[in-house]
């Protein structure tokens, strides 16, 4: 298995590890684990042909926008309630 240094700040250090003590697994399966999730969540790109349509170009270019800010504030509001434990 490769392995890699990482610098991590102190105090996000000393979360991980009362994270993974709580956890009762090692520090390195803690950060194994929350690489996993991590890359699990990643949202697909949108398909090619999604916004085909009749629209003028610079209709499109604003609906494009409005997704991708769409998207972003469902991503933070999930990420916000999971932080709360709702």
């Amino acid at each position: 298995m490769p392995t890699t240094t990482v610098h991590i700040p102190d105090q996000l250090m000393i979360k991980i590890d009362e994270m993974a003590k709580k956890k009762k697994i090692s520090r390195n399966r803690f950060v194994v684990l929350a690489c996993e999730k991590a890359l699990q969540h990643q949202p697909l790109p949108w398909p090619e042909d999604f916004f085909e349509s009749d629209l003028q170009q610079e209709d499109m270019l604003e609906l494009k926008e409005a997704v991708v800010e769409m998207e972003g504030s469902i991503l933070t509001l999930r990420r916000n309630a999971r932080t709360v434990g709702l």
